[in-house]
């Protein structure tokens, strides 16, 4: 889901895939700046395939590494960019502030885990706590 960057054979630089849910959608394009060259609209070659479960996915040659982007969604009722709820990381523009920003192209591996020498205390050193939901439930008269 989200963006991956990839190593397409015979394509100089790779590209990225691009997959996102939206079952309900007639349309979903993928606009951006792929490359220093801005891709926007609804063109054909941005228009991503939609499978049976509702999944649109598509490549595009030539995207790589902070490259920023987001999804044109064509609706039945409404049209518009959405974020890409996949996306690792999103733009910091004061001209485009969250949650109307755009998503940045990461490498999956690109974030650097500090946790990897994390281990699970003893269950003798945790503290457990329970709370009971049905408590705080109004009552039914």
């Amino acid at each position: 889901m989200g963006a991956n960057l990839v190593a397409e054979a015979g394509v100089a630089g790779g590209g990225a895939t691009f997959r996102v849910w939206a079952p309900r959608a007639t349309a979903v394009y993928v606009n951006g700046v792929f490359g220093g060259v801005a891709m926007s609209g609804q063109d054909s070659a941005l228009l991503m395939a939609k499978d049976a479960n509702g999944y649109w996915s598509g490549f595009l040659a030539g995207a790589g590494e902070g490259d920023t982007y987001e999804f044109y969604v064509v609706g039945q009722g409404s049209s518009g960019y959405k974020r890409d709820p996949y996306a690792r990381e999103f733009a910091n523009d004061p001209a485009l502030p969250f949650p109307v920003c755009p998503a940045i192209i990461r490498g999956a591996k690109a974030y650097p885990w500090h946790d990897t020498g994390f281990r699970t205390p003893d269950y003798s050193d945790m503290v457990v706590y329970q709370l009971h939901i049905g408590c705080y439930a109004p009552r039914r008269n």
